[in-house]
């Protein structure tokens, strides 16, 4: 209650109470003056007590207002005191029926708290916790940011990379590698439809990531003498919803190309989650020595198999920028298998900006240094 009402109704009490004590007072007067009209008579109206009845009065409306001014004190610390006991008593049972309320329903919570309050709920805990309070306000609004913008969460994703050696490509560029990608993820579509762009502009790439729109970008460095907009650059070869297999379309304009792929109508209206699959194509050089794939979405589980086998790869790293407490688990094939995959498995939760690079370098890079003279710092 509001300081101002909780003084509103005091004085409403206390003008009850003199008014009270006012018709009392009166009340009595009025029976002894009647008590006094009546004195004298022989008849039974004389022998009512209206004398007695009316003094009552009178002193009970006196002796109200003297009790009550006297006992105020007494009587607001004792109700104060009661009050106390109370919610000491009844202060365990409260908590308890308030936090398994909340944690049954959590639209209980929505009812009682705003997402302004719920934040600084959050940042506060976080502070304590940690001991650092502008430390905690920004992890917690980076990540907070990171989940909310994010239109899908995508669960048990797994992504296999295949990379083979290929004569396509412009001709003096030098060797090229086919790198043919697959994704396959757990999700509750949020959008009609999946883009799927690969262009020659830094700028737009960046823009298309940041967005979040249901577009996946792929970047070729037109240094490299490929042509983005060509389908030996980047294809999109198939698109699946639940093992269904989805139209494509595809639109070239300079420097880039767009392929589309619908999610039935019915899937998005039930807001049940769906297994989506698909697989590109694309070429990038043997001398680039990297290949990198990011996390678009907030990601639970993931997989990944790279496999180059036949690749005449002498030596290949993995760059994990994925940040997790929980250790990547990195296995390789036996050296005495012909097959050369590596395999990566992250458990939990994986936010958009990082990702996984492969570094490697080539067999005849590392012959060329064994075959090369060395120098001699001597004079002839």
């Amino acid at each position: 209650m509001k300081p101002n009402m909780h003084s509103v109704f005091r004085r409403l009490y206390r003008t009850k109470m003199i008014l009270s004590c006012l018709i009392l007072v009166a009340s009595g007067i009025t029976l002894l003056a009647v008590d006094h009209a009546v004195s004298g008579r022989n008849d039974w109206v004389g022998l009512l007590p209206v004398g007695e009845l009316g003094g009552i009065l009178v002193g009970a409306g006196v002796l109200s207002v003297w009790l009550d001014a006297y006992l105020h004190r007494e009587q607001q610390e004792l109700d104060d005191l009661r009050l106390r006991q109370l919610l000491h008593e009844q202060a365990p049972a409260m908590r308890d029926a308030v936090l398994e309320a909340f944690a049954a329903n959590h639209e209980d919570l929505a009812r009682v708290a705003t997402p302004e309050l719920l934040d600084q709920l959050i940042a506060n805990s976080l502070a304590m916790r940690l001991g650092d309070e502008q430390f905690a306000s920004e992890i917690y609004t980076d990540i907070r940011d990171q989940a909310i913008r994010a239109a899908e969460r995508w669960h048990d994703a797994s992504l296999s990379i295949e990379l083979s050696p290929t004569n396509v490509g412009p001709k003096g560029a030098g060797p090229f590698f086919t790198v043919e990608v697959r994704w396959e993820y757990t999700t509750t579509p949020k959008h009609a439809q999946r883009r799927f762009v690969c262009l020659s502009d830094r700028g737009e790439y960046s823009e298309i990531v940041r967005d979040k729109d249901g577009t996946s970008a792929w970047y070729i460095n037109p240094a490299g003498g490929v042509d983005a907009a060509s389908p030996a650059a980047f294809e999109l070869l198939r698109f699946s919803v639940n093992g269904e297999e989805r139209p494509i379309r595809r639109f070239a304009r300079k420097a880039a190309q767009t392929y589309t792929a619908s999610i039935p109508a019915e899937h998005l209206q039930a807001g049940q989650q769906v297994t989506i699959a698909y697989t590109y194509r694309t070429l990038m050089t043997q001398s680039g020595h990297m290949v990198f794939f990011d996390v678009e979405q907030p990601t639970r589980d993931l997989r990944i198999d790279f496999d180059y086998t036949d690749c005449g790869i002498a030596a290949i790293s993995t760059l994990d920028l994925v940040p997790s407490v929980r250790p990547t688990r990195i296995e390789r094939t036996h050296e005495s298998l012909p097959a050369r995959v590596i395999r990566l498995d992250f458990d939990g939760w994986i936010f958009p900006r990082s990702g996984v690079a492969f570094v490697w370098t080539l067999d005849s890079e590392v012959a060329g240094r064994r075959l090369s003279p060395r120098r001699s710092d001597a004079k002839p």
